[in-house]
């Protein structure tokens, strides 16, 4: 049976890229269930959510919930006490599997901070200052990810920044996933909100009684949650527009079909619009592969969501070399590139675009998802042809300083007034000839 839809060479994976991010389907509309007067796609909900929030505070957010998740909100803040509780609802085990996540996401993103400089021959350096504030959502929908936790509050951490908040859904009760409130803690989060979608990104974004404004929202979501993003950013900071999860998995004869068809089905079990990719030097290769999927899908609890991912969205590249398959991957800038080939590393100075690279069968994302070392939150959709993964460095600001003692200011005074006086502003002139002349004792 045929699972992965088949294309042929460097040029099909171009044109599958093109097409992929132009998009298409049908775009989805809500009303809120009835509470909103018409029904609205991802852009015009958001933008509505965001007024009311910025006009009625907690009350519009405890209507929405009502109205999308069917939960009363007694509090919108999550208290020390109920966290802490939590932790009795996490095995042991569970929970130091998050301590040493924790540790780990900690120290590599320690090591990717920017440092502060200055060169005083130069005259000039950059300050490097973390963030005050950062909301960092985690999704609720099919799956309660509580690894996203860690890997949105842990680098904003490693910055520096003083207020980490979380907003996550609440489930039925009302209330956020124990798993989730018990990351929360295991993180050093300093404040939890049970928010879901729309109504939590607008909240972050401009504040209410509950909630307070923060410097930057960050984290993954679903096309609703993206909307919203885009409709605060300006009002506040955003590390990136997130779409589908997706990885591509390159192998070669040597690699292991059942491997590549587990990490495929990692991937396809998030959602059904996630977008599984084999890569692979013959078509008898992906025929391996297909019969491990096809295995290994019957007995995957998750297994209508994945088997739609793959049937839908999943596509096999057969090329003649490793080389090729490395121009695949670049044209189609996966979220997470996983060179299952026998010379993975051999092939890493080819990469240019991929949100995260997984070298050779050990190194299975999955590791990546959960205690690797850097976030999981990564670009999608081609974005990885010009951004990079969630990172320490996305929660501090760089300043560059000047400090030009006289000699120097001479030195450069003459040029500046040139470059001023060249684009017409004598205002700009003035305000370097004044000094020089001040200088000069003219």
């Amino acid at each position: 049976m045929t699972l992965l839809c088949r294309y042929r060479g460097v040029q099909a994976a171009r044109e599958f890229a093109t097409s992929r991010q132009l998009g298409g389907g049908p775009v989805p509309v809500t009303d809120a269930n009835g509470y909103y007067d018409r029904a609205m796609n991802p852009g015009e909900f958001a933008d509505r959510v965001l007024q009311d929030v910025r006009a009625h505070g907690d009350r519009a957010v405890r209507e929405l919930a009502a109205a999308l998740d069917g939960v009363d909100l007694d509090t919108i803040e999550v208290s020390h006490a109920e966290i802490e509780a939590s932790l009795k609802q996490v095995s042991h085990h569970d929970l130091n599997a998050m301590r040493n996540a924790a540790e780990r996401v900690d120290a590599f993103q320690r090591r990717n901070l920017p440092s502060q400089w200055f060169d005083a021959d130069m005259g000039y350096g950059e300050l490097v200052r973390p963030l005050d504030s950062v909301g960092c959502y985690v999704p609720g929908g099919t799956a309660p990810l509580a690894s996203t936790v860690i890997m949105t509050a842990a680098p904003a951490l490693a910055a520096g920044v003083q207020n980490v908040f979380v907003a996550t859904p609440p489930a039925r009760d009302g209330r956020p996933d124990a798993a989730v409130l018990a990351a929360c803690h295991v993180a050093g989060v300093h404040r939890v909100f049970t928010l879901g979608g729309v109504a939590a990104i607008a909240a972050l974004a401009v504040g209410t009684e509950s909630v307070p404004r923060v410097d930057m929202v960050c984290g993954p979501g679903n096309v609703w949650v993206t909307a919203a993003k885009k409709a605060v950013y300006g009002l506040v900071g955003i590390e990136g527009i997130y779409g589908p999860t997706e990885t591509l998995v390159a192998i070669d004869e040597s690699s292991s079909a059942d491997l590549a068809a587990a990490d495929l089905i990692a991937q396809a079990e998030h959602d059904e619009m996630a977008l599984p990719i084999l890569v692979a030097l013959s078509e008898e290769s992906v025929q391996r592969v297909e019969k491990c999927l096809q295995s290994q899908l019957e007995e995957l609890p998750r297994e209508a969501i994945a088997r739609v991912s793959i049937e839908r969205n999943g596509a096999a590249f057969v090329v003649d070399t490793l080389s090729e398959a490395i121009e695949v991957a670049n044209a189609i800038a996966p979220e997470h590139l996983c060179l299952a080939a026998t010379d993975g590393r051999g092939l890493i100075d080819d990469v240019r675009s991929a949100g995260g690279v997984f070298l050779g069968e050990w190194s299975a994302e999955v590791m990546g998802d959960y205690v690797g070392g850097p976030s999981h939150v990564m670009p999608t959709g081609g974005s990885s042809k010009w951004s990079s993964a969630l990172s320490a460095r996305d929660f501090v600001r760089v300043m560059p300083v000047l400090n030009l003692n006289e000699d120097q200011f001479l030195e450069l005074s003459a040029d500046a007034s040139a470059l001023a006086r060249l684009e017409t502003l004598d205002g700009h002139a003035a305000a370097s000839e004044l000094r020089r002349r001040r200088s000069l004792g003219e």
